[in-house]
């Protein structure tokens, strides 16, 4: 299987995404939702089917969902029970986190999620520890088998840390956007809140917009961050980027299909050009094979000028002594 491409930033420079994980919290989703209405922003909510709210047995969580997905934002996949990757291989619950979440899903918004978001981003880093790199690629195998792409992030806010402690927030970010090196012209940037916090939704999440567009950054949507659709065989409609179905695996399976048909295309090229000078060589062959003939052909008609000849000669000295 093809692992899961890992996305931390935009295909462009300037761009800046809002994630929300741990939802959906009926509370306090729905006031996120407002904030970025106000804002005239799309954000991505990575959600859990057991975790702030239980989309099993609690009907409001599901309409806050649908709600959400309504809205035009996109909806990803966080686990089923927001369980660490490395703890489901373990306790062998891949299954139920992944793909039971996936199914989860679909059945609320008719469509199979593409984005994941790993618990604590656990299988998305870039490992050294030998058993931790295995058990990172086993995972990034595993959800780019099932049509996901892995989005983790640039920068953090760590709101469920600081709760209403803006510039403790602010600080947190600034430990990337305040880089010299860094500007809007240079780096893009998806980050990281959780909508199921109120101090998060009411206070945090207004600052963050307002300080990162004074830094001259311009809100995009995951896909059009990233160039990839949010759900499987659902294309992506983007202004000159990639129109891909479901991850930066289909990226990498597309790219890899239009790279295969062009070997596929070569091969056949070449399967031609050696099936021509196959004839060629058949027709070759054939003409070596048919001088033989043309030897036997050349003998006999020598054979009959040569008696000829000698008939004509006979008739002359016969007529001599005649």
């Amino acid at each position: 299987a093809e692992k899961a491409i890992v996305y931390t930033s935009c295909l462009k420079p300037g761009q800046f995404v809002l994630t929300f994980d741990d939802g959906p919290n009926p509370e306090t989703t729905p006031i996120a939702l407002e904030v970025l209405e106000k804002y005239n922003i799309k954000g991505t909510f990575f959600i859990n089917a057991i975790n702030w709210s239980n989309l099993i047995e609690d009907p409001s969580a599901v309409e806050t969902v649908r709600k959400t997905y309504a809205a035009g934002h996109d909806i990803g996949s966080h686990t089923y029970r927001h369980k660490d990757l490395y703890s489901a291989i373990e306790d062998n619950t891949l299954k139920e986190n992944v793909d039971d979440m996936t199914e989860l899903i679909e059945s609320i918004i008719g469509v199979r999620p593409a984005y994941f978001r790993p618990p604590s981003g656990i299988g998305g880093y870039i490992e050294t520890d030998p058993q931790k790199k295995e058990m990172s690629e086993m995972i990034q195998e595993y959800l780019g088998d099932r049509g996901y792409s892995i989005i983790m992030w640039g920068t953090d806010t760590r709101d469920w840390q600081y709760k209403e402690d803006v510039d403790m927030v602010i600080e947190t970010l600034n430990e990337q956007l305040a880089n010299p090196k860094v500007s809007p012209k240079t780096h893009s940037f998806i980050t990281l809140l959780h909508d199921v916090h109120p101090t998060t939704v009411n206070i945090i999440l207004p600052a963050v917009i307002e300080y990162v567009q004074s830094l001259g950054y311009t809100f995009v949507s995951l896909s059009e961050c990233i160039g990839v659709s949010p759900y499987q065989s659902v294309a992506f409609e983007g202004n000159g980027s990639q129109n891909l179905n479901s991850n930066s695996n289909t990226t990498t399976t597309d790219s890899n299909t239009d790279i295969q048909n062009n070997n596929n295309n070569n091969n056949s090229q070449t399967n031609i050009n050696t099936q021509t000078n196959s004839n060629n060589n058949s027709s070759s062959n054939n003409t070596e094979t048919n001088n033989p003939t043309n030897n036997v052909t050349q003998n006999s008609s020598a054979s009959t000028l040569q008696y000829s000849l000698f008939i004509t000669i006979c008739s002359i000295l016969l007529s001599l002594f005649l």
